[in-house]
């Protein structure tokens, strides 16, 4: 996700005339520090970073969709709510919308990006935060 962005700034810069890009400087790497587990009918998330594990059950007739695991974050995709987990945040769910179905779920470092057929949602795994934009209808 950072990758493309980079590409595509970096392709935009060097079409502008007059214009001179430095290389870009490499961020640190964040290190892996969380695992999930999913058990039966809860998730447990292993934070190494603070050596703790934190659980959360699903409710009655809750399946789950669609997980993915970063370096700092986790996002779960299930049949009532979408569920963050940061390693500094804690877990933080979002109802899922009626009709809502799951397109694409990818998790990098802190972040995360979830697209359904509604919506276009990210979550950061430091502040714990969701933000959401309404996808356009007819497309």
């Amino acid at each position: 996700m950072a990758a493309r962005l980079h590409v595509l700034l970096c392709c935009a810069l060097l079409a502008a005339p007059g214009v001179i890009v430095a290389p870009a400087q490499a961020s640190e790497a964040v290190p892996k520090q969380v695992h999930l587990v999913v058990d039966g009918n809860r998730l447990i998330a292993s934070n190494a970073r603070f050596s703790r594990f934190d659980e959360l059950k699903f409710n009655a007739r809750e399946k789950l969709i669609g997980q993915a695991v970063g370096e700092a974050a986790i996002v779960v995709f299930t049949n009532q709510r979408i569920i963050g987990y940061g390693v500094l945040s804690g877990w933080q769910a979002i109802r899922t919308e009626a009709g809502e179905k799951l397109e694409e779920l990818e998790v990098e470092d802190f972040a995360a990006l979830v697209i359904t057929n509604n919506r276009l949602l990210n979550f950061n795994g430091e502040s714990g935060v969701w933000a959401e934009r309404a996808r356009p209808t007819g497309q």
